[in-house]
């Protein structure tokens, strides 16, 4: 079984478009540098850290690594 890390490398909320912006960094064994995900989220700017962390994770895979899985 492989094992990744994530981070959150840049997050921040654009107050005009009411979302939050980010890169998601997803490292893996093999990879020679991390996979990152640019990810745009509609989400209100006082939302919970938990819920924005997995929120953004979670739209990262969508974006990113379920991306290369149906390929």
């Amino acid at each position: 079984m492989s094992h990744s890390a994530t981070h959150i490398a840049d997050l921040f909320y654009n107050a005009a478009l009411r979302r939050f912006e980010a890169v998601v960094e997803f490292f893996a064994p093999g990879l020679p540098l991390p996979l990152r995900v640019p990810v745009k989220l509609s989400a209100p700017q006082g939302i919970a850290h938990d819920m924005l962390a997995r929120a953004l994770m979670a739209e990262a895979v969508r974006r990113g690594i379920g991306g290369l899985a149906t390929r």
